[in-house]
């Protein structure tokens, strides 16, 4: 295979022994961490050292950490933390791209560990499909953050949420749960420590609005 072609892929960075799965995704490390605030990949240029960095974006927002991983890599070291990258998954998307998606989060997730960035795993679902792949490669007991985001627009998007996080409590159980978004009744576990984070995309708006 062409280095061209390894870089494209980021082949490069990939190592089969740290994978898992039926899709050989790779495998990330737990933790439990738990950062005061959490930033947008797009304002990195202004964010603060002591801020954690989300991919809770439009994937066009944060496409170019997969095309210079390393580059990205490198100025995210300079953060409290990260959250790995929350690739969209659609019910109408065809299965090989929400597969592809799960993946690309989780090596680049890898990558960033290695790097010994500060790594939160990021949690993405779609309908029960995904459950065959989307957990691969998580870590159990440890800190994992979630999305609200859009949820209550419809009530399959809450069902589906719901359903989901029935399934990352069942396989994961995690010990923290970062949720990003509105707070949306759900029976969490006593044992689960379960911290919310506002959308800081709305949180500036708002300000805005107010002349802030």
């Amino acid at each position: 295979m062409s280095e061209r072609t390894n870089n494209i892929y980021n082949l490069n960075y990939l190592d089969l022994d740290q994978t898992t799965g039926t899709f050989q995704m790779p495998v990330l490390h737990p933790i439990v961490y738990k950062p005061e605030k959490l930033v947008g990949f797009d304002r990195f240029a202004t964010a603060a050292p002591a801020d954690g960095i989300h991919f809770y974006l439009d994937d066009y927002r944060f496409e170019r950490l997969w095309k210079q991983p390393q580059r990205y890599i490198d100025i995210l070291k300079k953060f409290d933390c990260v959250l790995t990258p929350d690739f969209s998954l659609y019910t109408d998307m065809p299965l090989s791209m929400m597969v592809w998606n799960v993946y690309r989060s989780r090596l680049l997730g890898q990558m960033m560990q290695n790097s010994d960035l500060t790594v939160i795993p990021t949690v993405t679902w779609a309908d029960p499909r995904t459950y065959d792949f989307c957990f691969d490669g998580l870590p159990k007991f440890s800190t994992l953050s979630i999305s609200t985001i859009g949820v209550r627009r419809r009530r399959t998007a809450l069902k589906i949420w719901q359903q989901g996080v029935d399934e990352v409590i069942r396989r994961l159980k995690p010990v923290q749960l970062l949720i990003y978004g509105d707070k949306i009744e759900y029976p969490f576990p006593e044992e689960i420590d379960v911290v919310y984070y506002q959308n800081d995309n709305i949180a500036r708006l708002r300000g805005l609005a107010d002349g802030k």
